[in-house]
């Protein structure tokens, strides 16, 4: 990865550690579908400030749908069970959950996309995988199984859509199939809205947060990591994603300045480790 490259990656890294504790927040002021909605509908200004060649036409009806379905999979899927699981369990619990989703995606790309998969990496996976589970331990609890099942299906949606868009669309031109995504998913989060409540003021607090949301969290980070994957395989990429849950358990100690247990950093030693060994 050269240095360009590996800058864009911690931008990305960085921006989703910081989605979840917004993402906390903003479901204070909204219900879960229209979470959703307000984020896709504020991150297109900012892809058309940022990649405006994104928004040239695409071509071909079965283009036109394999991006639908990426889609579908990738923002809409993945979105939807992740607010509505979090409604249900602390964010630190559905990070765990959320990254279960690198062991699917390289188990799916290893028999999907043939890509090799040795003993070592797939021991490295388990190993970033359990070091994210030590690292936020003591911060989750579960009240409600709901909660979990939802999140582990945004998961697999999530982790199905890596796929998809490697065996379909790494072809393509990242920026296109990026916006497209984001405009194709609007319409069927418009159809949801009509399961949730509207609301009837949102303050400027609110506003704030998906502003955030919108630019560094999804318009630059969701163009980066389709580039990301257009240009690197699944192997190679995912595991690396192991430090987003990590990194925002790092800006809420930066924030609240309390102190790291044992557990915590043995967590982050093992997650350092499975990097390493995942990348080999």
């Amino acid at each position: 990865m050269e240095k360009r490259e590996a800058l864009l990656f911690s931008l990305l890294i960085t921006f989703w550690a910081l989605n979840y504790p917004l993402i906390k927040l903003a479901l204070n002021y909204v219900q879960p579908f229209y979470l959703t909605f307000f984020r896709l509908l504020l991150t297109l200004p900012f892809l058309a400030i940022l990649i405006p060649r994104g928004f040239k036409p695409i071509h071909g009806i079965k283009k036109n749908i394999e991006i639908l379905i990426f889609g579908m999979l990738g923002i809409f899927g993945t979105w939807t069970f992740w607010y509505l699981g979090e409604n249900y369990i602390s964010s630190s619990l559905a990070a765990i959950i959320m990254y279960t989703y690198p062991i699917i995606a390289i188990l799916l790309s290893a028999a999907i996309l043939k890509e090799k998969l040795r003993l070592v990496n797939f021991t490295g996976v388990i190993l970033g995988f359990v070091g994210v589970i030590m690292i936020l331990y003591e911060q989750f609890f579960i009240s409600n199984i709901i909660g979990p099942i939802l999140v582990f299906l945004s998961s697999i949606s999530w982790s199905i859509s890596i796929i998809f868009y490697k065996k379909t669309l790494s072809k393509e031109n990242y920026a296109t199939v990026n916006t497209y995504q984001m405009i194709y998913a609007i319409p069927l989060t418009v159809a949801l809205l009509f399961f949730n409540s509207a609301p009837t003021y949102l303050p400027l607090k609110f506003w704030l947060i998906i502003l955030l949301l919108a630019f560094p969290g999804t318009a630059l980070a969701f163009t980066i990591y389709v580039l990301m994957y257009s240009k690197y395989s699944v192997n190679s990429i995912t595991p690396y994603l192991f430090l987003v849950p990590a990194i925002s358990v790092i800006f809420s100690y930066i924030i609240f300045r309390t102190k790291f247990t044992i557990l915590e950093l043995i967590g982050f030693l093992l997650l350092l480790v499975g990097i390493y060994a995942t990348t080999r």
